[in-house]
Protein backbone atom coordinates (compact mmCIF):
# COMPACT_ATOMS: atom_id res chain seq x y z
CA UNK A 1 0.00 0.00 0.00
CA UNK A 2 1.28 3.42 -0.89
CA UNK A 3 1.22 5.26 2.44
CA UNK A 4 0.16 8.44 0.60
CA UNK A 5 -2.97 6.72 -0.72
CA UNK A 6 -4.85 6.43 2.55
CA UNK A 7 -3.22 8.41 5.34
CA UNK A 8 -6.06 7.90 7.83
CA UNK A 9 -5.82 4.11 7.58
CA UNK A 10 -2.03 4.34 7.84
CA UNK A 11 -2.14 6.61 10.89
CA UNK A 12 -4.81 4.48 12.59
CA UNK A 13 -2.77 1.30 12.08
CA UNK A 14 0.44 3.01 13.23
CA UNK A 15 -1.36 4.29 16.34
CA UNK A 16 -2.29 0.69 17.21
CA UNK A 17 1.36 -0.40 17.01
CA UNK A 18 2.46 2.64 19.02
CA UNK A 19 -0.15 1.92 21.71
CA UNK A 20 1.17 -1.63 22.00
CA UNK A 21 4.76 -0.39 22.19
CA UNK A 22 3.78 2.15 24.85
CA UNK A 23 2.15 -0.61 26.91
CA UNK A 24 5.31 -2.72 26.65
CA UNK A 25 7.48 0.29 27.54
CA UNK A 26 5.50 0.86 30.73
CA UNK A 27 6.52 -2.62 31.91
CA UNK A 28 10.09 -2.59 30.53
CA UNK A 29 12.10 0.61 30.26
CA UNK A 30 15.18 -1.05 28.75
CA UNK A 31 14.32 -0.08 25.18
CA UNK A 32 12.75 -3.45 24.44
CA UNK A 33 9.63 -1.88 22.91
CA UNK A 34 11.53 0.14 20.32
CA UNK A 35 13.78 -2.75 19.42
CA UNK A 36 10.82 -5.13 19.19
CA UNK A 37 8.82 -2.83 16.93
CA UNK A 38 11.82 -2.36 14.60
CA UNK A 39 12.41 -6.12 14.60
CA UNK A 40 8.75 -6.74 13.77
CA UNK A 41 8.89 -4.12 11.01
CA UNK A 42 11.96 -5.75 9.50
CA UNK A 43 10.45 -9.22 9.75
CA UNK A 44 7.15 -8.15 8.21
CA UNK A 45 8.95 -6.13 5.54
CA UNK A 46 10.90 -9.24 4.54
CA UNK A 47 7.58 -11.07 4.17
CA UNK A 48 6.14 -8.15 2.18
CA UNK A 49 9.23 -8.09 -0.06
CA UNK A 50 8.79 -11.81 -0.71
CA UNK A 51 5.28 -11.09 -1.96
CA UNK A 52 6.51 -8.27 -4.21
CA UNK A 53 9.30 -10.23 -5.88
CA UNK A 54 9.32 -13.29 -8.08
CA UNK A 55 12.96 -13.93 -7.07
CA UNK A 56 13.82 -12.41 -3.71
CA UNK A 57 17.42 -13.62 -3.85
CA UNK A 58 17.94 -11.53 -6.98
CA UNK A 59 15.85 -8.60 -5.73
CA UNK A 60 17.18 -8.59 -2.15
CA UNK A 61 19.29 -5.43 -2.46
CA UNK A 62 16.56 -3.64 -4.42
CA UNK A 63 14.03 -4.49 -1.71
CA UNK A 64 16.40 -3.40 1.06
CA UNK A 65 16.91 -0.08 -0.71
CA UNK A 66 13.17 0.38 -1.27
CA UNK A 67 12.22 -0.28 2.34
CA UNK A 68 15.20 1.59 3.78
CA UNK A 69 14.47 4.66 1.67
CA UNK A 70 10.84 4.61 2.81
CA UNK A 71 11.84 4.24 6.48
CA UNK A 72 14.44 7.01 6.15
CA UNK A 73 11.84 9.46 4.83
CA UNK A 74 9.41 8.60 7.63
CA UNK A 75 12.12 8.82 10.30
CA UNK A 76 13.37 12.14 8.91
CA UNK A 77 9.86 13.59 9.06
CA UNK A 78 9.27 12.45 12.64
CA UNK A 79 12.67 13.59 13.88
CA UNK A 80 11.88 17.06 12.53
CA UNK A 81 8.54 16.99 14.36
CA UNK A 82 10.29 16.09 17.64
CA UNK A 83 13.01 18.71 17.08
CA UNK A 84 10.30 21.36 16.66
CA UNK A 85 8.39 20.01 19.68
CA UNK A 86 11.48 20.08 21.91
CA UNK A 87 12.33 23.60 20.74
CA UNK A 88 8.81 24.72 21.62
CA UNK A 89 9.16 23.19 25.08
CA UNK A 90 12.46 25.00 25.59
CA UNK A 91 10.95 28.30 24.44
CA UNK A 92 7.99 27.85 26.77
CA UNK A 93 10.38 27.36 29.72
CA UNK A 94 12.49 30.28 29.10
Amino acid sequence: MDHKANKKALYDAADQFIAMANAIAQQDTSGLAGTAIRYAAARYSAFEASRMSSDLAIDKVKMQELFTKDFYKMMDEHLDVYIDHLATLQNDKG
